[in-house]
This record gives structure tokens, C-alpha cells and sequence, in this order.
């Protein structure tokens, strides 16, 4: 697409020009541009987007409160400024940025500093910028775009935040749900309000669920169902303010997650399991003075670790009460989304496990469930699963319980290091076939603690 330099900030300006006006920036005539311009002037020096703007563009002309200071005709001469400066012939020796372009000299000669560009510095301090230069060189394209991105951000934690990701078409869809947002919220006169957010806001204080949730939403948006397996979401959360500004925080999800969610997600059973398991990993006590449910407010454990790219099987076992939490075919696509495990290697632990299952089951020895969940190193777990085998033994079987070849080079391959994985597979597979046997024993837990009981972090 036209313009496009890959940078989020300027990608979320494009498209919401585009969106304004309904021509990318390259096509779109002068007086049109210059059109948009006033009505986000106007925009912006209401009450809500005010506040909004303290985080994005600090003492900039949109904001700037010294007595008697004319911050719309400030506002529109710059914005008119960079309009002009799009066609216009430049033999600067310096280029932008973010596309290459020859840098536009501002009319005033002052450089763009944060004021004009979020999350850089001032002129006074020269280790914000490229070659410890006074400000950032940048074309009037990539300069006007980022006045007009704040218009595509996303709320949380009270932040602006800009949602970069890698399919622009979604980019589009979610800026049409921004505009749609601001439209209305302005044609009712509730951005005269500073209670109001001006920019969208779904009510998430913590940014992982916000991310998540964007997920969710992005995976309604219609488009091919190949490219979901390679999009990608990342969240920037800034924060641009003058008084001890905190910079950007970036969260990150990565297109094997949000494979695995789309997948989730697509299948009404599955959705309805994965928001139940949700829902019990929320941490800390519910903010009842912000009347907001606990997914908007509170840290999310399995949110985390999909983030943090640690396993989250864990979750999918409950071993107070010996059941599983999740049906084996959400595992499985775990397995292969996430965790890049081929099918074959799959169906050999879960073939392993049903064999395991079967020896307990004739052997009347329910423990061993307890000795395979409660080894804390590899040779205890391999020594549990020796016994396993000296059991099937013992039974007569004629068969193997397990060969050489499917041991070495589908259960346990390379160096052993996903020993934990196979340990969670194997118990979660042995959880789901012996459910009726485990609903109905006695048999107290042994060598389980109350810390593995509430899920040991592994």
C-alpha cells in the first residue's frame, strides 16, 4: 500500500487519512487533506483528546497552555504547512527517517522534537536522536501521518497505545471501528467531557488482556483464513508526558499464539472451555470501585505465559481433583500451534499414555498416577515410567509397552530438555481416560504438595 514505511506510528496515520478521507495521502487532493486537517484541529482541542494528548504530543499547539496562545490557527498553519510540503521540490542534504525521503524544513527552522513526534526528546537532549542530532529529520509525508495516528490508537491502563500488525487489511478494519467510535462519541458532544476518552477505550487497565482482547476481536474480522496463521498483534503503550514519562512498554503476540486462539476461537465448544479456564487464572481481588469485570482489570496467569512463551499445560490438568480442565483435542492444538510439535510425535505420547492407562487399570495401581506427577527431575520421572513398564510386564503382555525407537525418538527426543511437557501430556491423557476411576477412589494424594496441588510454576 501506498506510503507504507512499516513503522506503527505512521501506518496508523496513513490509514486514518485514508479512512478520513478516502484517499491514501499520495492521491489525495489538496483541499481535502486541508479539509481533514481543520476537523482534527477541532478534534483535538476539545476537553477529552486534550488529556488524551498530553501522552502523545506534550506542549505541542494542540495543547499548549500559555495565556492567550491561538492553538487552532497554530495547529492548522502547521498541519496546512506539512500539506504543502508533500509535492513541493526539496534539495535538503537530509533525509527522513522512517522512508528516505528528503527531510522537510519546517517554516519556523526548529527541528521535530516530541512535540511534534511521540517518544523522542527535546532539542536540549541530543542522546534521544540519531547522530545526536537537535530533533528528528523527517518529509512532511511521515510528519503529518503521525499528527493523524492518534486518531487509530487503543486505550489501557489509561494510556494511549498504538496496535501494529502485519495484515494491513486488519489494520483497516480496526481503524473503521476507532473512527465509528470518535464519530459518534463527537456528534454527541461526549469528548466536551475530559471523563470521556477520547481515543477508543474498552475499558482494559491491564494492556496483556487488552492485547488478547484485540486478538479476539481481530480473529472476527473476514479475510482469508491462511493469513491468520501468520499475523501477528504487538501493543505499544506510551507514555509521552512531560513529568516523569515512563516511554513505551511493547507486548507482543506472536502469530503461533494467535493461531492457537483463532483456532480456540472458531470453534463455539472450544471458545466456551478456553473463557471457563480463563477465568480461574485471574489474580488479585476484583476493583469494585471501577465496576469493571475481573478480565479488564486483573493479570491474567495464562495470558502471561503465552506472552512470555512458557508453557501453559500446566493449566490444562487439575490435580486436587484429577480431572482435566480442557478436552484432549484443545492439547493437542496447543501442541502443534504453539509448541510446534509435529502430529506424529503427538499421537505417539498420547498412543504411550493410553497404554499406561490401560496397565493401571488392570494393575489396580492408581498410585503410580501420583509417583509420575510428583517427579520433580527427569530420572525420577524416568524411573516412574521403568515401573510403569515392569508392570505391564507382569501382566503378561506379549507386546511392548513401549519400543526402543518410539521412546527414543518420538517421547523422549534430542536431550531430554521437554521432559516437563511430556510429563503434563502423559498425566493430562491419563486424567482424561481414567476420569471414572479417579471420580471414585479414595485414595488420598500422596507426594503431591499444597504448592503442585495449586500448580507449581514449571
Amino acid at each position: 500500500m501506498d506510503g507504507f514505511v512499516g513503522d506503527p506510528i505512521i501506518t496508523s496515520g496513513l490509514l486514518a487519512i485514508k479512512l478520513n478521507t478516502g484517499f491514501s495521502i499520495s492521491e489525495c487532493p489538496e483541499d481535502k487533506l486541508k479539509q481533514a486537517s481543520e476537523q482534527l484541529v477541532e478534534l483535538y482541542l476539545t476537553p477529552a483528546w486534550s488529556k488524551e494528548l498530553q501522552s502523545i504530543f506534550p506542549n505541542s499547539t494542540y495543547i499548549q497552555s500559555a495565556k492567550n496562545y491561538d492553538k487552532k490557527g497554530k495547529s492548522i498553519e502547521f498541519l496546512y504547512e506539512l500539506i504543502e510540503g508533500l509535492n513541493s521540490e526539496n534539495n535538503n542534504d537530509e533525509y527522513c527517517v522512517f522512508c528516505g525521503s528528503p527531510a522537510h524544513q519546517r517554516n519556523d527552522g526548529k527541528p521535530f522534537v516530541k512535540t511534534q513526534v511521540p517518544l523522542i526528546g527535546s532539542s536540549d537532549f541530543t542522546n534521544f536522536f540519531p547522530s545526536f542530532k537537535n530533533g528528528m529529520d523527517l518529509c512532511a509525508k511521515c510528519a503529518l501521518a503521525i499528527q493523524f495516528s492518534p486518531l487509530l490508537y487503543y486505550k489501557s491502563g489509561g494510556k494511549p497505545c498504538c496496535i501494529s500488525c502485519n495484515n494491513l487489511l486488519v489494520l483497516e478494519k480496526f481503524g473503521q471501528e476507532c473512527i465509528e467510535y470518535i464519530t459518534q462519541k463527537h456528534a454527541a458532544g461526549s469528548f466536551n467531557s475530559k471523563e470521556t476518552s477520547g481515543i477508543l477505550d474498552e475499558g482494559f487497565k491491564n494492556p496483556q488482556n487488552a492485547l488478547f482482547n484485540l486478538a479476539y476481536k481481530f480473529i472476527n474480522y473476514e479475510r482469508e483464513e491462511e493469513a491468520i496463521d501468520k499475523e501477528e498483534i504487538v501493543l505499544y503503550l506510551m507514555d509521552n508526558y512531560n513529568q516523569n514519562p515512563a516511554g513505551v512498554s511493547i507486548y507482543k503476540l506472536p502469530n503461533n499464539v494467535f493461531s492457537f486462539v483463532a483456532s480456540v476461537m472458531h470453534s463455539p465448544e472450544l471458545k466456551d472451555v478456553w473463557y471457563s479456564l480463563l477465568s480461574k487464572h485471574y489474580r488479585g481481588k476484583k476493583d469494585k470501585k471501577s465496576g469493571l469485570p475481573i478480565w479488564k482489570t486483573n493479570y491474567n496467569q495464562i495470558h502471561d505465559y503465552l506472552l512470555k512463551n512458557r508453557s501453559i499445560l500446566r493449566f490444562f490438568r487439575d490435580d486436587v481433583n484429577k480431572k482435566t480442565t480442557v478436552p484432549w483435542i484443545l492439547v493437542e492444538n496447543y501442541m502443534q500451534r504453539v509448541k510446534n510439535v509435529n502430529q506424529n510425535r503427538i499421537n505417539a505420547i498420547k498412543d504411550y499414555a493410553d497404554r499406561i492407562a490401560q496397565c493401571i487399570t488392570e494393575s489396580k495401581k492408581t498410585k503410580r498416577i501420583n509417583d509420575l506427577i510428583s517427579a520433580k527431575d527427569f530420572p525420577t520421572f524416568k524411573n516412574q515410567l521403568r515401573m510403569i513398564g515392569k508392570d505391564w510386564q507382569t501382566l503378561g503382555k506379549q507386546e511392548p509397552l513401549i519400543t526402543f525407537d518410539d521412546y527414543v525418538y518420538s517421547i523422549m527426543p534430542d536431550d531430554y530438555s521437554n521432559w516437563r511437557d511430556v510429563q503434563n501430556l502423559i498425566t493430562i491423557r491419563l486424567y482424561e481416560e481414567l476420569h471414572p476411576i479417579l471420580a471414585n477412589t479414595d485414595e488420598e494424594m500422596t507426594d503431591i504438595d499444597e504448592e503442585r496441588a495449586e500448580g507449581e510454576q514449571i
